[in-house]
């Protein structure tokens, strides 16, 4: 741990810490296409996985600085022209993956480029013995040499510091439901984890079953309403027909009491002709014949057939027939009068 983070710290007195804040829009597009296909950072729950992200944040702003600021003007043409196609035809996910291959291969050839500083030095040149003695190092250089090697070494030990106390923080966090130690990603245990997801699951199914009951009291709402709505006309056009029936039945009524009338009248008139051609004449007037009764009838019997006779030969019945009708009932009326004076006398 401790050379790995000297040497880090040596980049840093080099090319500048690079800056750590939030990343922009096209680095947080870089970092997650690079932590998503990288394999290391494949699994998601994983301390690398969650690492990835500061870690490529860290190398892009190290090698390019922070939103690509450090790329020359001919590196970014050189990136527009290959990838500009490619957004243009397969859309943002190619040409994020072919910016981030273009600074791959970028980084890549800088790195050729720089000098290996872990080269070893060229031997020097054996010194021809001299009757002169080697001069001493200056007492300067070696109090600079000792101040550098204290300083390098505090630092590792800070760092390796730094490293245990994330370590123990990161093992020492509590499940935020039940409180118990976590030894694996996230901030749930296994059971809470397990219960959230049986939670979960009956809140999706409880949601499934509400919306099938609401579907299904909406069809039944509509049948009942297409039920009522069928009942009804079929109740409207019954009662049309029987207001047509009605009509009907009335119509023919009118007419068959019509007929009847007329039928009535036209008997009424035909026995008035017949009677008239048989009234009696004064020679041979039969006063118990006109009413209609023996010859030893009584009084009382010959009242009651007077009345009859009388009603039944009222002119008035007849007064809207015609005049020979009318005629007849006439004669038949005065030949009830003569027979009732004749047999009351």
């Amino acid at each position: 741990m401790a050379p790995l983070t000297v040497l880090a710290f040596g980049t840093g007195l080099q090319t500048g810490a690079p800056d750590s804040s939030v990343p922009s829009a096209i680095e947080q597009a870089v970092i997650e296409h690079r932590c998503r296909t990288t394999v290391v950072a494949g699994t998601p729950g994983t301390d690398a996985y969650q690492e990835c992200p500061s870690v490529q944040l860290l190398s892009l702003r190290t090698d390019f600085g922070r939103d690509l600021s450090r790329l020359s003007a001919a590196e970014r043409r050189t990136i527009d022209s290959v990838c500009s196609k490619i957004r243009a035809s397969q859309g943002r996910d190619a040409y994020v993956d072919c910016l981030s291959g273009q600074l791959v291969s970028l980084s890549t050839r800088r790195n050729r480029t720089k000098p290996d500083s872990s080269a070893a030095a060229p031997p020097p040149e054996e010194i021809a013995p001299s009757a002169s003695p080697a001069p001493l190092a200056s007492p300067a250089s070696s109090s600079s040499g000792l101040w550098i090697g204290a300083t390098l070494v505090t630092l590792a030990v800070a760092a390796g510091g730094v490293f245990l106390a994330m370590k123990a923080r990161r093992s020492a966090r509590k499940c935020r439901v039940c409180g118990m130690s976590l030894s694996d990603s996230g901030d749930l245990c296994q059971k809470c984890r397990h219960e959230a997801a049986e939670t979960v699951k009956r809140a999706t199914a409880e949601r499934a079953d509400h919306q099938r009951a609401q579907e299904e009291e909406q069809r039944q709402g509509s049948e009942r309403e297409e039920t009522q709505r069928r009942l009804k006309a079929f109740e409207d056009e019954e009662a049309r027909l029987q207001q047509q029936e009605q009509a009907r039945q009335d119509e023919q009524a009118r007419q068959d009491e019509q007929a009847r009338r007329e039928a009535e009248a036209g008997q009424r008139e035909e026995e008035a002709r017949r009677r008239q051609t048989e009234v009696p004449s004064e020679e041979v007037f039969e006063p118990y014949s006109v009413l209609g009764v023996a010859l030893d009838a009584t009084q009382e019997d010959i009242h009651a057939a007077y009345q009859e006779a009388r009603l039944k030969y009222d002119p008035d019945q007849v007064a809207h027939l015609g005049a020979e009708l009318r005629e007849h009932f006439k004669a038949k009326a005065q030949a009830v009068e003569q027979a009732y004076q004749q047999l009351t006398k």
